[in-house]
């Protein structure tokens, strides 16, 4: 499938025309499924949420969404993106409070990127980093998209780039800034 015809069944979609969003499922919740295993594979947690699951759940937060003026294929993607963190962290909240604080909930960041994020032997605990990743979208809200969809949706610099509308080379930049920055906050030694 194109990506002209992912933003015209977006855009059909968004305007009410409900015999689009059965096609619409088909193309979008393979991806979105595909994009929650890898988060939960690389991320090695939570254990309690499966893949099928955060997919799911990230599918009825975006149908939820009809305001949004989707632009395109990578538009949606980016929002995607920020759905599944906040199912993620929704997640860990929750089962936080079930335990009334008993054992933090901790995760290691994506492993295909351990080269380019600090390490920390015991992982990052989620509502740390989400945490931190609201204080950068303060300070610095492009900087926070970019963690947001190379950690969230694992996509490369470039793809980044691309759905940014921005250049590599800046969002490497800005990729930089805010590795160190959260590596800062998170209390993760550099290597």
């Amino acid at each position: 499938m194109t990506e002209d015809r992912i933003t015209d069944l977006l855009h059909a979609w968004k305007r009410g025309d409900r015999s689009v969003e059965n096609t619409l499922i088909e193309r979008i919740y393979p991806v979105l499924h595909d994009l929650a295993r890898a988060q939960l594979f690389r991320s090695g947690g939570p254990a309690t949420l499966r893949a099928t699951e955060l997919a799911h759940e990230a599918y009825e937060r975006l149908h939820r969404q009809q305001g949004v003026d989707w632009q395109d294929r990578s538009h949606f993607f980016a929002i995607a993106a920020t759905v599944i963190r906040r199912v993620l962290v929704d997640h860990v909240r929750q089962r936080h409070s079930a335990k009334r604080g008993g054992g933090t909930v901790v995760v290691a960041l994506d492993e295909r990127l351990s080269g380019e994020l600090p390490s920390q032997p015991d992982g990052v605990d989620w509502l740390a980093l989400d945490q931190a990743l609201d204080g950068l979208e303060r300070m610095d809200s492009d900087c926070a998209r970019v963690v947001e969809l190379r950690v969230f949706s694992g996509l490369t610099v470039d793809e980044v780039a691309d759905v940014l509308g921005s250049s590599s080379a800046t969002v490497g930049r800005q990729w930089r800034f805010a590795r160190a920055w959260l590596g800062r906050q998170l209390d993760v030694p550099a290597n």
